[in-house]
């Protein structure tokens, strides 16, 4: 039987599933489908976390765990990279049109589309790019506690490294029904309750923040 807690997700984010449903049928395989306003700056956040890939030597095949995949936007920008020729995608979604509208333009044997908010498959790597930005009008709080508890439980799942981006309380814009994160809350939450080493990247800063959390025995392995 499912949890309470599982229930409890699924009608947190059932608005959320009935507005990216409709949007994908709108716009397709398009940035605005996912509510990004151009593939270049949705294309920037995958360059941020593609970083991570440092970690892995040369010649090395990878997994990849992408939790709110949409169409398969990252897979599309990851796809035709030396690095990731050998490599494994996991792509999830609580959408199935979402998931539909990927299998539709990326048939690639690489790449395995999943209907789920959590992530069913262990990873080298784990990114959330934007998953957490709408909420549609949910409690604040509630909203806060299901993002930590569903960041816990993709870190399970991840061998190496996590990587995430939110939007930051230190946006000078604002929308009603996007959720807007405190990147020092985030960054203590990270490193109390993570045995990692957790980076706070700026990059995107006011707008936004990515926080990175490396596994200590990736690092190790990546000095030697």
């Amino acid at each position: 039987m499912p949890n309470s807690s599982s229930i409890d997700d699924k009608s947190l984010l059932e608005p959320v599933n009935r507005v990216f449903s409709q949007s994908v049928k709108i716009h397709g395989s398009k940035p605005k489908a996912v509510a990004w306003s151009s593939q270049e700056k949705q294309f920037r956040r995958f360059q941020i976390f593609a970083g991570l890939f440092a970690l892995i030597p040369l010649g090395t095949s990878f997994s990849i765990n992408d939790l709110g995949c949409g169409y398969g936007a990252m897979f599309a920008a990851y796809k035709d990279l030396p690095e990731f020729k050998n490599g494994t995608y996991y792509g999830y979604d609580i959408s199935m049109e979402m998931l539909l509208e990927a299998k539709k333009h990326l048939d690639d044997t690489r790449a395995s589309w999943i209907q789920s908010h959590l992530a069913t498959e262990e990873a080298d790597f784990s990114f959330v790019s934007g998953t957490y930005n709408m909420n549609m009008d949910a409690d604040e709080n509630q909203w806060r506690t299901y993002i930590e508890n569903n960041l816990l439980q993709l870190w399970s799942k991840t061998r190496l490294a996590l990587g995430f981006n939110m939007l930051s309380v230190h946006s000078p814009k604002r929308q009603r029904t996007l959720y807007y994160a405190d990147p020092e809350h985030f960054l203590a939450f990270c490193t109390k309750t993570m045995n990692g080493r957790v980076q706070l990247v700026n990059r995107l800063a006011p707008e936004e923040f990515v926080i990175f959390i490396l596994r200590k025995e990736s690092l190790n392995n990546s000095n030697g």
